[in-house]
């Protein structure tokens, strides 16, 4: 075979080769370059969830609050309750030392929904894409997005893993809250969830604790005093804040 022969040989092979793997990866090729690209400027995403070591509980004397039909204690005695807020399903309370904290609500699945609504998804097709374990409640849904990173999208997934996994990756940038020093599983008596950013590892302005039950969630915030004046709040105060909030029979506003 002369070499001209040969060359064409090589270059149809080539392009037979170029074609199939664009028939078979392409889409995968694409996402994976694209992920890569648009979250490098988002370190959190590449984080999953891992287990909180620290499961001491603090002991110091307590205060018990009630809002939106939880109780749970503060293990603080300097709240200063003239500048506490109360918003709808919303309640901030000050501390006299510079810090405070956050207490929401929200209802079962509200998550899930949202989703569905925001992409036009039947239940149907919402479990052909996530899963039934995702359908079934926020915390399974959270627990599947929280567990994508970039990296586990390449050319060799197929395209229906490729384009879920763009989806979630979406809805993970832009939902987490900040989580520079990770993201950890926590289980409760009540509750099961995660928590962002951990005060053994650094001082973060806001530690996040959301929380699922099959009769709806809360999220807690613990913010800290920039400039550490105030004092630090410890991974023991937020198990004390997080493992004593139980549902009770009646739903006040706010009362102590």
């Amino acid at each position: 075979m002369s070499k001209w022969k040969r060359t064409l040989l090589g270059l149809g092979i080539a392009v037979i080769l170029v074609g199939v793997y664009g028939w078979l990866f392409g889409v995968q090729t694409v996402s994976a370059l694209l992920v890569r690209y648009e979250y490098r400027k988002l370190p959190d995403t590449a984080k999953t969830p891992i287990a909180l070591t620290d499961l001491s509980i603090s002991t110091v004397p307590h205060k018990k609050v009630t809002y939106f039909g939880y109780e749970f204690e503060l293990p603080w005695d300097d709240v200063d309750e003239s500048k506490d807020k109360t918003t709808g399903q919303i309640h901030v309370g000050a501390f006299r030392s510079g810090n405070a904290f956050w207490f929401s609500t929200f209802a079962p699945k509200s998550l899930v929904n949202e989703v569905m609504e925001t992409s036009k998804l039947s239940p149907q097709d919402f479990r052909q894409l996530y899963g039934d374990a995702a359908f079934e409640s926020d915390y399974g849904f959270n627990k599947i997005m929280l567990q994508m990173t970039p990296s586990k999208i390449t050319p060799f997934v197929s395209r229906r893993q490729a384009v879920t996994g763009q989806i979630l990756l979406l809805i993970k940038g832009i939902s987490i809250p900040t989580a520079g020093s990770g993201i950890f599983s926590i289980q409760t008596p009540e509750f099961q969830g995660f928590q962002f950013e951990s005060p053994q590892k650094s001082r973060p302005f806001k530690i996040t604790d959301y929380l699922y039950s099959n009769e709806g969630g809360v999220d807690v915030m613990f913010f800290q005093k920039a400039g550490g004046s105030a004092p630090s709040i410890s991974q023991a105060e937020i198990n004390r804040v997080i493992h004593s909030i139980h549902k009770v029979s009646t739903q006040p506003a706010a009362s102590n």
